[in-house]
């Protein structure tokens, strides 16, 4: 409906070529959103490379064979290995080994971890509260 009211717009005021303003901010209102996804997509790639280059290294050993694909196998397993003399892949690793215990586990342990996270924070708030000095004092 708004594209046929620009297009009898644009008849009226006589060019139908020329552009309304409120066309030129929706343009640039678009590209300004396409840059920012391009931009966030860019940060997600930056992390994904350091800090699961081991799922990289699983992925490109799924490609076929070939020249290209072997130099790019490479290149990821040289990476990966960059990655964990670095220590950027502890954080994967740990959440990781974490999500499989988890997985492994039976309700009984799910249900003892929660209660052992509850105890774990009310002690941690009782020490913050005792840290505090008592104000009605």
């Amino acid at each position: 409906m708004l594209d046929l009211l620009h297009k009898i717009e644009r008849e009226i005021s006589g060019d139908p070529e020329e552009v309304s303003e409120a066309e030129r901010l929706a343009a640039l209102e678009s590209r300004r959103s396409f840059l920012r996804m391009l931009q966030a997509l860019a940060l997600v790639v930056v992390l994904l490379l350091f800090f699961s280059s081991e799922r990289l290294v699983r992925w490109v050993n799924g490609f076929e064979v070939g020249p290209v694909q072997d130099a790019i196998v490479s290149v990821s397993t040289d990476w990966h290995s960059l990655m964990a003399d670095a220590g950027f892949t502890a954080a994967a690793e740990t959440v990781r080994a974490e999500l499989d215990e988890l997985h492994g586990a039976d309700w009984s342990e799910l249900r003892r971890r929660i209660e052992r996270e509850r105890a774990r924070t009310r002690d941690g708030v009782r020490l913050l509260r005792g840290a505090v000095p008592d104000a009605k004092s």
